[in-house]
């Protein structure tokens, strides 16, 4: 399973960002559902692929998102297999940027994934159009996934 980080397991600011405490650091303040939808398969793999141009754009570290993916995975019973980030913006053009599916398929090509029998899950049609390009068999938004209304 490929997730979405904010909008999908975390909850984002006004401005759908992650939300920052005074110190800088990520908070990482869980959705409704998540932790209670994913415990029951946390014997399979577990992605998470997130675009992150705030760290081109000066305003977080690779290593404050890596924190708060640790944070994240603590928080829900240390199931995530590893993720994937890209700290491009869309000027970059690069592969991994969410619309195109490179994170999704570097992961599956470390892990030997079959695209075509996994999901991902996903706020937004960006999310959608990168399980898409990468092959993913089928793609649920978050919403529907962990019953929000």
């Amino acid at each position: 399973m490929f997730l979405d980080l904010g909008g999908t397991l975390v909850r984002l600011d006004d401005t759908r960002e992650l939300p920052v405490d005074s110190r800088g650091k990520i908070v990482i303040d869980l959705l409704p559902g998540v932790a209670e939808k994913l415990s029951p398969i946390r014997d399979h793999l577990i992605f998470i692929v997130t675009n992150q141009s705030k760290i081109k754009r000066g305003r977080f570290t690779a290593e404050t998102v890596e924190a708060a993916l640790r944070d994240l995975d603590h928080k829900l019973g240390d199931i995530l297999t590893a993720w994937q980030i890209c700290p491009h913006d869309d000027a970059d053009r690069c592969g991994c940027r969410k619309p195109r599916g490179g994170m999704i398929t570097e992961l599956a090509e470390l892990y030997g994934v079959d695209l075509k029998t996994s999901t991902m899950v996903g706020d937004q049609e960006v999310d959608e159009k990168a399980a898409h390009a990468a092959g993913v068999g089928q793609f649920i938004y978050a919403k529907d996934f962990f019953g929000w209304k």
